[in-house]
């Protein structure tokens, strides 16, 4: 089993997952009832909370989304990368199986109907009424689509999910024993001085800033062995660091630890707890950790060899499955870390020229794609803005895209239409339905003009891409999917852009 199969698994197995939950309700759907197979497929168990019958805390929901797709799974199924084409490609697996589903509305209703007397805990009309409406009747495909995408991004987003995952945790730790407790929450196993080689010196050796997809920043740590030519380097966020001190803190008490910022005590659940505030995700707090982490891990191997060489300590320094794969995605710049990453200092766009709409800022250094979906349906030509990909970056930085249209010839600017901005991406995913109520005669005259930009609040935006298609060469007897390769302005019409 390699490990390109086992996240296509994942990926593939997330998918009907989170269909599956969303149409069938299944609640109570904490980290606990997910599981995952050494394969990568993941499943769910425990369906005690079907058909909407989420648990409750008081007058409160715990299941305040329509299904559970984390960060995490997110990590997993881009493969650690964030900005790459493997989360559209769930996203349309997603949306595709939930469509099929819809065309099969009817057998799904009868079917429950038919279980209403069977006497099965939660088959009640409410229940069957709940698929019913999250089968979503009554809207096209396309419609679907853009309403299921728009449950993706709540999903990934929603803050509810992460608060149930940590009370649920906190619940479990009653019943965890001492040697459970001792482990920490990242690495499965415990490892010590012979397994892995004694420990000679370890330093942080740089910052890296990483989304997954949330922006965040990641410590990068040499580690120097006896009998080992070549260092290993581990990559460890700041909740990790934090835990590993307050684990040493519980088994070592009589060392005065040094603290690490932003931090305040929990009420006490099998022992003291830490919880970490405030704004964890800027460059200049980053850089305070930094300074912590050195003074920590200073204090940490000026100690004694009981504590230096623990089995705790090892257990932190093991090299991870995940810091392979950081290891290789660095390994290109690797020379360029040890010249800049120990100041953190990064590359500074350079001012961007004034510029006016007949003369747009062209951005060519990479040419992307934009995936269409057209429809005619009642007169009406439903455009999907569906997804972009290999989006050109904007000097240094990533590009905040957004999508115009106009159907040209438009002096008038009367059709211009845009989507939704998504924030720092080269692969973002839209899925936005642009309509217009046209007759299909005059509809062939028109050419469609899809136009791609960079959104920036103090400068004029930059432009990324275009897509022409003329209309009157498309058959509109069915629906029309397909990429298309992103082009040069080509329209000097000033009052289309």
């Amino acid at each position: 089993m390699t490990k390109q199969v086992a996240v296509e698994n994942f990926t593939r197995s997330c998918a009907g997952y989170c269909v599956a939950t969303y149409v069938l309700g299944v609640c109570d759907r904490h980290n606990d009832n997910i599981m995952v197979k050494q394969t990568g497929h993941l499943f769910h168990i425990d369906f005690n909370k079907i058909l909407g019958d989420a648990q409750m805390f008081g007058n409160i929901k715990r299941d305040r989304v329509k299904f559970v797709l984390t960060s995490d799974m997110a990590y997993v199924i881009n493969d650690g990368d964030r900005q790459s084409d493997r989360f559209q490609h769930f996203i349309d697996m997603c949306v595709k199986a939930f469509n099929i589903l819809r065309r099969h509305a009817n057998l799904f209703i009868n079917l429950f109907s038919l279980m209403l007397r069977s006497g099965i805990p939660g088959i009640t009309e409410k229940g069957v009424e709940f698929v019913q409406r999250a089968l979503l009747p009554g809207l096209t495909d396309t419609q679907a689509t853009s309403m299921f995408t728009r449950m993706i991004q709540e999903s990934l987003s929603a803050k509810s999910t992460q608060f149930n995952f940590f009370i649920h945790n906190l619940a479990q730790m009653k019943f965890s024993s001492h040697n459970e407790g001792a482990l920490l929450s990242f690495v499965p196993k415990v490892y010590n001085q012979q397994t892995d080689g004694k420990i000679k010196h370890v330093e942080v050796f740089g910052i890296q800033k990483r989304y997954t997809p949330e922006k965040h920043y990641i410590y990068t740590l040499k580690i120097v062995r006896e009998n080992q030519k070549v260092p290993t380097y581990i990559f460890r966020i700041f909740p990790e660091f934090v835990e590993f001190r307050n684990k040493l803190a519980a088994e070592f008490p009589l060392v005065n630890w040094p603290p690490l910022q932003g931090r305040v005590w929990s009420a006490p659940v099998g022992g003291k707890r830490w919880v970490l505030l405030g704004r964890s995700h800027v460059k200049a707090v980053a850089e305070n950790r930094k300074s912590e982490i050195e003074r920590f891990l200073q204090d940490l191997f000026c100690a004694s060899g009981e504590i230096v060489h623990c089995e705790l300590v090892y257990t932190f320094f093991h090299p991870l499955l995940r810091d392979e794969q950081e290891a290789q995605k660095e390994r290109i710049a690797l020379p360029k870390l040890r010249e800049e990453n120990r100041s953190f200092s990064e590359k500074k766009t350079s001012p961007k020229s004034p510029t006016t709409p007949e003369n747009p800022i062209l951005v060519q250094s990479k040419q992307g794609q934009l995936k269409l979906s057209l429809e005619y349906v009642k007169d009406t030509l439903h455009i999907m803005i569906m997804h972009a990909k290999d989006l050109p970056m904007v000097g240094s930085e990533l590009p905040s895209p957004y999508v115009k249209t106009y159907l040209l010839p438009d002096p008038d600017k009367q059709t211009k239409r845009k989507t939704k901005v998504v924030k720092d991406s080269t692969h973002p995913t839209y899925n936005e339905v642009i309509e217009y109520k046209l007759s299909q005669d005059v509809l062939r005259q028109k050419l469609l003009q899809v136009t791609i930009w960079d959104h920036d609040v103090l400068r004029e935006n930059p432009f990324l891409g275009a897509v022409y298609v003329r209309l009157r060469d498309i058959d509109f007897t069915n629906t029309v999917s397909q990429w298309y390769k992103l082009e040069k302005l080509q329209i000097t019409d000033t009052n289309a852009l």
